[in-house]
This record gives structure tokens, sequence and C-alpha cells, in this order.
């Protein structure tokens, strides 16, 4: 079991995705599942420099149609030939696998998809030792010497919220 000495530590999970709102989303989803610490790319040639530079990745979400060099079909092929530990979800709001186009044990997800599908999705990929943290495991959002400030009240020295410029006077 992935284990640090202050207990289970989450599966660390590759989110690959351009499209910033639908990309905060399912990070989102599955970091409140508190079983996953997401890392962030928005196309495949971010996400390969990522899995070059760490060895703690253990599952991969990806969307397929993205900018840059490969799109996700590609990519997941590239990983599990690479990596081949490290778990794969698929997904697409307008493109489906066709015969042989993802590698044995890949899993492809249709959007628009369910937050618990996607959670489902990636614990369904993950190597069983990552599925061995028990849910009751808190992971600490701040470390615990950190003083968080009262909310911003929208004024103060630098002059409150975003507000357009006055006009210049002629």
């Amino acid at each position: 079991m992935n284990t640090h000495r202050d207990g289970p530590q989450p599966a660390v999970v590759l989110l690959v995705e351009d499209e910033t709102l639908v990309r905060m989303l399912a990070a989102d989803v599955l970091r409140d599942e508190g079983r996953f610490k997401v890392v962030e790319a928005v196309d495949a040639d971010e996400a390969l420099i990522v899995l070059e530079a760490t060895a703690d990745v253990r599952a991969l979400v990806t969307d397929v149609e993205m900018p840059g060099s490969l799109d996700g079909f590609t990519l997941a092929r590239v990983v599990r030939q690479a990596w081949p530990d490290i778990g794969i979800v698929v997904t697409s709001g307008r493109l489906s696998p066709g015969p042989g186009e993802l590698p044995p044990g890949v899993l492809f997800i249709p959007k628009p998809y369910r937050p618990a599908d996607l959670v489902a999705a990636v614990r369904s990929v993950l190597p069983p030792d990552q599925l061995e943290i028990p849910a009751e495991a808190p992971i600490p959002v701040l470390p615990s010497a950190i003083e968080i400030s009262p909310p911003h009240t929208g004024t103060g020295t630098a002059g409150g919220l975003a507000q357009p410029l006055p006009e210049p006077e002629d």
C-alpha cells in the first residue's frame, strides 16, 4: 500500500483537458472524492512533461480532442507503452474509439459524464494497492500552522474589486 509516515497518501491522477471549465470541474470532482491528488495539464505535450518529471502518477484521465502534437487516443497508447502501470481513462463528447484505437485495459467514458461515473472510472483503472486507502483518512488542505484570514470584503488598500479605470481628462 502507498503509505507515508503520516498515513496513506492520495493516488495521483494526471488530468489532461484543454477546456478550462471542464478541467476545473473534473479536477474538483476528483479532489472532492478525498482519495485523489490531481495534477492538471492542458494537452498531451504538457502531460508527457509531467510524466517524465514525476514517478508517482497512478492514473491518467485524458480528453481526446485537444491542441498539441497528440490526441487523447495517441496519448493513451504512448502512456500504456512507456508507463504500463498507470491506469488510463479516455473521455470525449464527440469521438468514440474505433476497434484497436485504445490499448487493452484503457477505459472510455463519453461526455457528458456524471461526477460519480468519473470517480468510478478512475477507481476502476487504479492499481489495487491504491484502492486500500481508508475513506476516513483525512487529507489536510493546508498545514495546521497556516492561519486563514477573514474573507475579503471587496475593498482595501488596493482599491477593492476590479473596477474600470476612470476616463482620462482632456
